[in-house]
């Protein structure tokens, strides 16, 4: 290796070229400083940056986002365009910053294997940003998928014709400098830079004469510093701002807390209205996440509603609240005056967040939606009747469907079923919910439960007839006083009992209180899914399933356990201990699951638009051949045995919880 190998930096540049590059830069970067510093003022509104920072920074999720994309590579195409431009650039900007470097400190670091590797990796870098933005190209504008609409198209033109034009004009470049110091006969920078002497063969073609090849090279790189410039000074103007929008929203949001609510102050006396209103009434990460956004359509492509040609967009949630602060230009605006989203578009969302889990931007749209739908109930007293009647029913009775508080308990008629007492500590508050008390086939799972953990000898306790609806439903329709009094008056009297855990086997109750009571005063609980003690009882040899199950089944994943509460293993652990059993996985399962369609409130109405939202999962499930379906959700259990009509290939599925297939093994 020649460690003498390198190049003269600022070949055949005058001192004005110099300075007038070095008062471009100071231009740009002041520029660049500007814009940024805007956008800091427009998320903090003048307020203490802290009210954007978590309890805890997500340092795992902007490790991954710096140095490994984060979410990027979920979808293959993308990851694969996106790979080459990102790694591509990384490499041009330390070629470029060694450059910098070596020309204007004491440290002369670009020469020998240094500069070697360095051209090596530049060269094939460019090419890599080439091939990608070809790619990109393609997909955007001759595959032209509805998903990629923009508000700003521009925007991304802009992107490409920066990228391509850093590169080539780079590329020009170094052909021109290897064409006209080189012998090209003997020069090593065939192999240094590989792509640049392919140029520079092609040059020295044309005969041009050292004062023309001198010419052509400084006017290739005045352009070439005033396009660099130009790309820095617009980062914060244009959508390359991701570069610094993608790993701040990447630290500062918490795994799993979309689709967890604060508290409203009632006793605000000073508040006019609750809910989002207005733009000023966005949160600091709300506003984060309308400058984050880069239109890539990946929420709307795995958005159920929308899948169901319902009328939402997650997309669209943000990028109309983005140009509405744009055009409000400093102003506050009203949201509802002239409204922004319509009713249905918000009443679509099943607060699935599959938006959430795959957005490589870190936005919550859920969140969003929800605070909408608050200001829609509380504010505007809007919601659709099918939920007003459901939320009427909880508020009397208890329960959304409006059955007697007397029969809550019924299930457990003729067995011994021990109920809490005040004063006596037990393991496990085991919260049965309503659907656990009402319906029918979800009946079977509490009873299959409890004859479970019996056999397990877990210390457990109901809380029968005192037990009422969690409020999980209200707070979806976003009837926040409700679900207020309703959280406050379940708190205490969950209080008056002594355990260590709640444990439930509806993911939406596991949700509200594990999650949601968790931000009101002593509504901290403990809370675990079924699935997840059952399986820790297996595993520690409490629950043994010896008998054989020749059964197939497949696995739905519900939301509300996967991609809120974090848990796949556990129901599958389960299956996969139970001799005899198949399971068929969908090509959608885990955290790409899609969702049934009852969440958000949408188990209690149903939009006239669109197709029925468990429709696109009952195909799916089809598509398995599986005769069975397992899930742990009761509202996806109700959903799907009263829709597999719908779908000829699921017309005779039958469908059972995780526990009720462990009971058939556990003798």
């Amino acid at each position: 290796m020649d460690l003498n190998a390198g190049r003269e930096i600022m070949w055949n540049i005058p001192a004005s070229f110099k300075y007038a590059m070095y008062t471009m830069l100071v231009i740009s970067v002041g520029i660049f400083i500007k814009g940024t510093y805007e956008k800091y003022k427009y998320v903090t509104q003048g307020n203490s940056i802290k009210g954007l920072l978590p309890e805890n920074f997500n340092w795992k999720n902007l490790f991954e986002t710096i140095f490994f994309q984060g979410k990027i590579k979920r979808f293959k195409a993308p990851g694969i365009f996106h790979t080459l431009i990102y790694y591509g650039f990384i490499i041009l900007w330390i070629a470029t910053d060694l450059v910098a470097i070596h020309y204007d400190t004491p440290f002369k670091v670009f020469k020998g294997a240094v500069y070697i590797v360095v051209s090596f990796l530049a060269d094939f870098a460019g090419l890599a940003i080439l091939i990608g933005l070809g790619l990109a190209y393609k997909r955007r504008y001759i595959d032209k998928p509805d998903y990629l609409s923009s508000t700003k198209p521009n925007q991304e033109k802009f992107m490409y014709y920066m990228l391509f034009a850093l590169v080539i004009l780079g590329f020009l470049l170094e052909g021109i400098r290897i064409a006209g110091v080189e012998d090209l006969a003997t020069t090593p920078e065939a192999m240094y830079s590989p792509i640049g002497f392919i140029i520079a063969k092609a040059i020295a073609a044309f005969s041009f004469s050292d004062s023309t090849l001198s010419l052509i090279y400084r006017i290739s790189w005045l352009i070439h510093m005033a396009n660099t410039m130009l790309f820095v000074a617009s980062i914060p103007y244009s959508k390359f701002f991701h570069f610094i929008a993608a790993p701040v929203s990447a630290l500062v949001t918490p795994p799993r807390r979309g689709a967890v609510l604060d508290v409203m102050d009632f006793e605000d006396e000073t508040a006019e209205t609750f809910g989002l209103g207005k733009l000023s009434e966005l949160t600091m990460k709300q506003r984060l996440d309308t400058l984050a956004c880069v239109e890539c359509g990946r929420c709307t492509q795995v958005c159920p509603a929308n899948l169901a040609h319902k009328p939402l967009d997650p997309k669209k949630i943000i990028t109309k609240m983005r140009d509405t602060a744009e055009n409000a230009k400093g102003e506050d605006q009203d949201l509802w005056e002239n409204p922004v989203y319509l009713n249905n578009e918000l009443d679509a969302c099943t607060t699935c967040g599959a938006c959430m889990e795959e957005c490589p931007m870190n936005i919550e749209h859920v969140n969003v939606i929800m605070d909408l739908k608050r200001y829609k109930a509380l504010t505007l007293g809007q919601l659709p009747p099918a939920a007003a009647d459901a939320t009427n029913k909880i508020r009397v009775n208890g329960n959304p469907w409006g059955m007697s508080q007397d029969d809550r308990f019924k299930w457990a008629d003729g067995l011994d079923v021990p109920v809490a007492v005040e004063g006596e500590k037990i393991d496990y508050l085991y919260y049965v919910g309503c659907a656990g008390s009402y319906d029918a086939s979800n009946q079977k799972v509490v009873k299959d439960t409890v004859t479970l953990l019996k056999k397990a000898g877990v210390s457990f306790a109901v809380m029968g007839k005192t037990e009422k609806c969690n409020g999980d439903p209200i707070r979806r329709f976003g009837d926040e006083y409700t679900f207020f009094e309703i959280a406050i008056e379940n708190i205490a009297n969950m209080r008056k009992y002594s355990f260590d855990k709640v444990v439930t086997h509806c993911p939406h109750c596991l949700h509200t209180i594990g999650k949601e009571y968790a931000k009101f005063e002593d509504g901290e609980f403990d809370t675990v899914h079924h699935t997840e003690l059952l399986s820790d009882l297996v595993k520690t040899g409490k629950l043994n399933p010896t008998k054989k199950v020749d059964d197939e089944f497949t696995f739905h994943d519900p939301c509300y356990l996967g991609r809120h509460h974090g848990e796949y293993n556990a129901p599958r652990s389960i299956l996969e201990s139970i001799p005899g059993l198949k399971v068929t996985e969908m090509e959608k399962n885990k955290d790409k699951a899609l969702c049934c369609g009852m969440g958000g409130g949408n188990m209690w109405y149903e939009l006239d638009e669109g197709k029925h939202l468990a429709e696109n999962r009952l195909e799916e499930i089809g598509e398995t051949k599986a005769p069975k379906l397992a899930t742990a959700c009761s509202y996806c259990m109700i959903n799907f045995n009263s829709s597999k009509g719908t779908v000829n290939t699921t017309e005779n599925l039958e469908v059972e919880d995780i526990a009720q297939i462990l009971a058939k093994s556990v003798e």
